[in-house]
């Protein structure tokens, strides 16, 4: 409940539409309250005497009341509307915006199909809360305490009679809220599993097939669908008890008041309007009651929505900019790591380091080398070696678990992330690109490229050819992930993406495996001679990639088992040489 109250500052920007929300919920309310009064005012001093004027009068007022309340609960659903639309939009900007702060750690944490839910379901759910649960509790409260106002004006004594029907209504719905706040928290969960589930299967979805494991893939999916099933089959048993008690409990009410209003009636104590217009109040006292086990249902979905979205708000990124960061209009290019290892898992979402975590799966250990401006620096290895785990360390898309990695002589750590990355180029292992035009996503990193500054790193990329026999050339659709083009042509994307960015640093990490041979060589002769300044590393899996590196570094379970250039590693390094011969050897 301490999440949903703290969601509150989402209302701020929406004064206006909060003040007239209360004035149009108290408006009705008011007018409601009135009618059980002129009811009796019509059947007291209209119907009982037969006086016409005081029927038509009493008539009228009722009619003018109803059209009042009308009109201000009209007016209160726009309110409604603009209210609980705005404070989505802003929690899921504040969302977004914060996730987008967030390591790879922290989303490797949170889960991309959690994040969704986060983003999603649980804004909307906030959202319904805002719009109709916040007015009707509040219209609810108003109409309790009005009509038990009402009630004791009417009669004192049968408004304790229903004191004690409304304290027993009062502790069924205590008993609720108990019982059904961390039920909802667990659908919530149940449910962000579910999405993460489908994300992962649609991500999938070639795999899957690949291997025909849509079987598996079925009974994973409805082991969870039924996981989720059970969990609102709880909250459904919880509110099968709870509504027909309440019920129960109005009835009985209703005829305990009725029977002894009706013994005063004869007993000339109460008049037929008084008893007609008690009972009235006491619906409109009830009738809420009934309601608000639903109601509150939807504050502890609400509650248990608020808390997971403030999870992820209140996620401080690993990555953490230094007080006094370190910033440069131009990246020298020279790289060192210093007896560098990492763990994923070490570095938690909380920033802290935790080196002696038992899941943490220690991926680099004691690396060391340093990389000069201008060099090639190539890393082979088998997969699992730690080669795309280092060269995501020099962006800072990780923090090292000891050791360190400098750039230009300054520890990464104490740089500006933003400062760093705008200067180095990468390209990762699995390519992606967004929907849209072939244009944007080259000038994703830099948006105010013209386009001949594109073409010529489409060029480079040897992307230029096969963009320009697309339908519309560089104004062509890219669907969703690439997902209307080919692996190599999505790498070359990729690749010119990088390289329109001007980099200091430039990072392939296995960047052209879709590519053909005789392709990947007019690529790195380009890049020979437009990026002969710039320090690039390049993670590849063909040893033809790499012959002509300053540096190929030879990684064996996280450690650096050989370093060297083509011609040393060849006659030093057994591991180096068993690659070169299964891929050269066989070929010639």
């Amino acid at each position: 409940m301490k999440a949903l109250i703290r969601m509150a500052r989402y209302v701020r920007p929406y004064k206006l539409e909060v003040i007239f929300g209360l004035l149009t919920v108290i408006l009705p309310v008011a007018m409601e309250l009135l009618m059980p009064r002129l009811l009796q005012y019509i059947v007291d001093e209209g119907i009982r005497p037969r006086d016409m004027d005081a029927i038509w009068r009493g008539s009228a007022i009722m009619l003018g009341t109803a059209v009042i309340g009308a009109v201000a609960t009209i007016v209160q659903g726009f309110c409604r509307a603009r209210l609980s639309q705005g404070m989505a939009f802003d929690m899921r900007n504040d969302l977004f915006r914060h996730i987008g702060s967030l390591s790879f750690a922290d989303i490797d944490h949170l889960q991309t199909g959690q994040l969704m839910t986060r983003v999603g379901s649980d804004v909307n759910v906030v959202r319904m809360f805002s719009s109709a649960g916040l007015a009707l509790m509040l219209r609810a409260l108003l109409m309790i305490i009005g009509s038990v106002i009402m009630i004791f004006l009417t009669d004192v004594q049968l408004a304790l009679v229903v004191l004690a029907f409304v304290g027993l209504a009062g502790l069924m719905i205590w008993w609720f809220m108990g019982r059904a706040g961390p039920l909802f928290t667990v659908v919530q969960e149940k449910l962000a599993s579910l999405n993460t589930l489908v994300q992962e299967n649609l991500a999938g979805v070639q795999v899957v097939k690949a291997f025909v494991r849509e079987p598996f893939a079925i009974d994973r999916f409805a082991d969870a669908n039924d996981e989720y099933m059970r969990q609102n089959m709880r909250v459904g048993r919880i509110l099968a008890l709870v509504m027909p008690i309440l019920t129960l409990l109005t009835n009985a009410g209703t005829v305990a008041v009725i029977w002894l209003g009706g013994l005063d009636v004869i007993n000339n104590r109460l008049t037929s309007g008084e008893l007609i217009a008690f009972v009235n109040y006491l619906m409109i006292g009830m009738a809420p009651l009934l309601l608000l086990s639903n109601m509150l249902m939807m504050v502890s979905r609400a509650s248990a929505s608020a808390v997971r979205i403030e999870e992820v708000l209140r996620t401080q990124s690993a990555i953490r900019t230094a007080a006094t960061p370190h910033r440069a209009d131009h990246i020298g290019g020279r790289v060192r790591f210093d007896r560098v290892s990492f763990r994923y898992g070490a570095n938690g979402s909380n920033g802290h380091r935790n080196g002696d975590d038992p899941e943490a799966h220690e991926v680099l250990r004691h690396v060391s080398f340093e990389a000069e401006p201008g060099q090639r620096i190539a890393l082979l290895g088998a997969t699992g070696s730690g080669k795309s785990t280092l060269i995501h360390l020099i962006p800072r898309f990780y923090d090292t678990t000891d050791g360190r990695v400098e750039i230009d002589g300054v520890d990464v750590r104490r740089w500006s992330p933003r400062s760093l990355r705008k200067q180095i180029g990468v390209v990762l292992q699995e390519t992606v690109l967004f929907s849209g035009t072939v244009r944007e996503n080259i000038v994703y990193g830099r948006p105010d490229a013209s386009l001949e500054e594109v073409i010529a790193a489409a060029q480079t990329a040897q992307a230029h050819d096969f963009i320009m026999a697309m339908p519309e050339g560089y104004e062509s659709t890219v669907e969703a992930r690439g997902a209307n083009l080919s692996g190599g042509q999505k790498q070359r994307i990729a690749i010119a993406r990088a390289l329109l960015t001007r980099p200091g640093i430039l990072i392939l990490d296995d960047s052209t495996s879709a590519v053909d041979v005789e392709t990947e060589a007019k690529i790195q002769e380009v890049l020979d001679q437009l990026m002969a300044e710039t320090t690039t590393f390049i993670v590849a899996q063909r040893i033809s990639s790499v012959l002509n590196a300053d540096q190929i570094l030879v990684l064996d379970q996280g450690q650096i088992v050989a370093q060297g250039r083509h011609g040393e590693l060849l006659a030093s390094s057994p591991i180096y040489q068993e690659i070169y011969q299964s891929q050269l050897s066989k070929s010639s």
